[in-house]
């Protein structure tokens, strides 16, 4: 129950192939919503869901990531890509939360703070002993959103280029609380 509010019928689990059209959909309309007013217009207008079906058929066919789908009153609603980190400087013990995107519709219902805690609870079962992930430090909704849930900033920067130049910050978190990232 988040506010009061009881939390509709939730399911999470990995994608499948016949997931690829639904997860394009999601994950291109969540991140016009997340990105508005960071991003420029033009190039979250680039973020189509065809483009992103393209990208998710070929995660699943090839990729070394595991991608899942959180499903809400019986419809998509948010998309997660998981796997180990990408990051040269970290070790094999970290594992990463690549995306994480929800529809604008169940935000502040409690459903991202399930779908993060289910992602990060499968690396835990993949062996990593701590987690990173990446957000834009124009993001404060998402910087809080990690935060709550115990990631930190490690200091480590990158710019993108996202249709301007954009600055993430990498966060990271032990999965087990005893030991030290």
């Amino acid at each position: 129950m988040q506010g009061g509010v009881p939390l509709s019928p939730l399911k999470i689990r990995w994608a499948e192939p016949d997931d690829c059209t639904a997860l394009g959909r999601v994950h291109s309309e969540a991140y016009r919503s997340a990105y508005m007013g960071i991003m420029p217009e033009h190039y979250l207008r680039r973020n189509t869901a065809e483009n992103r079906e393209r990208y998710y058929r070929e995660a699943l066919e090839k990729g070394p990531e595991k991608v899942a789908i959180l499903i809400a009153n019986d419809q998509p609603a948010g998309v997660m890509v998981v796997g180990g980190s990408c990051d040269d400087d970290l070790d094999s013990s970290h594992g990463e939360i690549r995306s994480i995107y929800l529809m604008e519709g169940v935000w502040g219902n409690g459903y991202g703070t399930a779908f993060l805690g289910w992602g990060i609870e499968r690396l835990a079962e993949f062996g990593y002993r701590n987690a990173a992930l990446w957000v834009l430090e124009d993001n404060k909704r998402a910087r809080s959103f990690c935060e709550r849930f115990g990631f930190r900033k490690d200091g480590t920067h990158k710019t993108i280029t996202r249709g301007k130049e954009l600055v993430q910050s990498r966060y990271v978190t032990s999965l087990n609380p005893h030991n030290e990232v």
